[in-house]
């Protein structure tokens, strides 16, 4: 687990080394043990080693392969490099270290860009082929590592958060305002934008190559809802789950340092800590307590599940919002981040790598995709009543700056399978367009926000509906938020969190089910993640499996509002560049703190993340 800068003269050379040195230099939380270059006449790479697989100078970064043929720097985990090691039919002799980047250099020089199906981790990397000076820079299924990069032309840059990339003289440091309708409507921003100008980030699944000054990109991963053959017994099906999943949750327990695993009272975290129990692997696990007063987390009781609480208290969460939104690769406006960022500090003394549940909820059909899958069925039902009597639920449940006509007309043309499509459904709220009109002016395009949105429906070729609402969660909340916010608070205290619920096969196991198997349209949270909730009888505790979904508790910015309402607002009104974006900023913030419930509060938090990057990064 690393990180990794890069400087790519398209035209010409260019002595870059020091500047490759600069963006490392923004990169020592992801990689405090090591840190090394590579330069060649057009291409220089950097890399801040975090040393997990291989603690010794083998391990050494940029890598260079056996026959000298090919350089890489990596971040990441490969957890399957030892089964790929095997297939390529290589022996320790053959082999200079121990770690997953050796591997991958082999992998690459046997099976080019044919490799990254066969890779099951999280990786972003730039893999130099020095006789031609061709590089690639290539991104994992899901985006679990970020990789972002500025093009003007003579060089493309690239590093694994914006911070370090606009180390680099060159790269703007101006926010975009043809992206904030989004982010603020989202409360991030999809790939390939970014909420900087002219600063791009690869999107998940994708690998871009660079030779002779041409640039391409293609997408070498999609996720396929794809039904896998003649349906299967129930008990059969929870078999081979039960072979996938303890397999994932093994594989992430890979390395050299201590491992541990961060459980909530939710089935996903839990499910995998009995996974590895019986498995045979008896994993320490932390949880988030909080608790009344001042001071920094630590380390208290033990809860009933067997994992040790940290404790944070109340107090120390407002303070710690600007470090903590500081260490984002990119902005996105998500309060847990806030959570897990004091979460891994108050645990980190006791391991490296971290296991968490992110993604069972997206993979596996869960949280609200069963009461919100029922919701639109019954807004189509309803489509065949006059409008004047549906106004109100219209206009709560079916997003868009369009009039109530255009987008009730659009609920009543839209075939039922595809009623998510119309509504524009998202599991956060997009914010109401009043607000957005508020916040950036007059004159601004509303209508920006969910084309995003728009056009991951319309790529869409989901047989079913769950399929389709699936798929854009799996692009828009999962990659663009989730896991981006998930590996950076991680990173900044040099820890890394593994995803058992994103494994290769296990995800291509899931998504091949069918709906039914998945979630069923209908309120009851016994509905969502079917196939865990069978596999969890007989393994989970009951109490475990007919328990609501909580989060780690954060903190309720209307409460949080009413008592440090002014520290909040000029963490917001003191960025510049916000004021200047949206001259709407300060009438909209100056409302009583229980305004500020959802969708509001999902885009204040967005604000606040927004505003304390650009003081702490100098944004202009």
């Amino acid at each position: 687990m690393c990180g990794i800068t890069g400087i790519i003269r398209l035209s010409g050379h260019g002595d870059d080394l020091a500047v490759v040195r600069a963006m490392n230099d923004r990169l020592i939380p992801r990689g405090p043990d090591d840190e090394g270059t590579h330069q060649e006449p057009a291409v220089t790479l950097g890399n801040r080693r975090l040393a997990i697989q291989d603690l010794s100078p083998a391990g050494h970064m940029p890598m260079t392969s056996a026959s000298g043929r090919h350089v890489v720097t990596f971040n990441g985990e490969i957890y399957n490099h030892h089964e790929l090691a095997r297939e390529l039919g290589l022996t320790e002799g053959d082999l200079r270290s121990s770690s997953d980047t050796e591997v991958l250099l082999h992998a690459w020089e046997r099976w080019g860009e044919d490799a990254l199906d066969r890779l099951v981790g999280q990786f972003a990397f730039a893999m130099l082929e020095r006789a031609t000076g061709r590089v690639w820079l290539a991104r994992d299924r899901f985006g679990e590592k970020p990789l972002y990069y500025h093009h003007d032309g003579a060089a493309l840059t690239f590093a694994s958060s914006i911070p370090a990339l606009v180390a680099a003289p060159w790269v703007p440091r101006e926010l975009d305002p043809d992206v904030l309708p989004e982010y603020l409507t989202m409360r991030y921003v999809m790939a390939p934008r970014t909420v900087l100008r002219d600063v791009a980030k690869l999107e998940p699944g994708h690998v871009l190559s660079v030779a002779g000054g041409e640039i391409k990109k293609r997408q070498w991963y999609r996720p396929r809802f794809e039904r896998a053959g003649r349906r299967r017994s129930r008990a059969a099906l929870v078999e081979e789950f039960d072979a996938l999943f303890t397999q994932a949750s093994r594989r992430c327990l890979v390395s050299d340092v201590p491992v541990a695993l961060f459980l909530s009272d939710g089935i996903d975290s839990n499910g995998i800590h009995q996974a590895l129990r019986r498995d045979g692997h008896d994993v320490p696990a932390y949880t988030f307590a909080p608790v009344p007063g001042t001071g920094a987390p630590d380390l208290g009781g033990t809860t009933a599940e067997g994992a040790i609480e940290v404790r944070v208290p109340a107090d120390h969460r407002v303070e710690q919002m600007v470090p903590a939104l500081a260490s984002l690769t990119e902005p996105v406006g998500d309060g847990a981040a806030l959570a897990v960022w004091l979460l891994v500090r108050g645990a980190r003394k006791q391991a490296t790598v971290f296991l968490c549940g992110h993604g069972g909820d997206e993979v596996l059909g869960g949280y609200r995709l069963s009461y919100d899958g029922f919701r639109l069925q019954q807004l189509k039902a309803l489509s065949l009543l006059p409008a004047a009597w549906v106004e109100g639920t219209v206009e709560r449940y079916v997003h868009g700056a369009e009039s109530f006509a255009e987008r009730w007309s659009r609920v009543r043309r839209m075939p039922a399978g595809r009623t998510g499509d119309a509504v524009r459904h998202l599991i956060h709220r997009p914010l109401q367009s009043p607000d957005l009109a508020q916040l950036l002016g007059p004159g601004a395009d509303l209508t920006a926000g969910l084309a995003t949105v728009d056009r991951v429906y319309a790529a869409s070729d989901g047989a079913h509906a769950l399929d389709r609402i699936q798929e854009v969660l799996l692009h828009t909340f999962l990659s663009a938020n989730l896991v981006s916010w998930a590996d950076a608070v991680a990173m900044d205290a040099s820890a890394e969190l593994r995803l058992p619920f994103l494994d290769r096969d296990l995800v291509d196991f899931a998504l091949g089910l069918s709906p039914r198997d998945r979630a069923v349209f209908w309120p009851g949270r016994t509905r969502t993640k079917r196939i865990l909730r069978r596999w969890a009888h007989g393994r989970v505790d009951p109490a475990v499996i007919g328990r609501g979904k909580h989060g780690f508790p954060f903190g309720n910015l209307p409460q949080l509002l009413a008592t440090d309402g002014d520290t909040l607002r000029g963490y917001i009104l003191n960025a510049a560049p916000l004021r200047r974006a949206l001259p709407g900023l300060e009438a909209w913030l100056d409302q009583p703190p229980a305004r500020f419930g959802e969708p509001r509060e999902g885009t204040l938090w967005a604000l606040l993340a927004l505003g304390i990057w650009c003081e702490q990064h100098g944004i202009g």
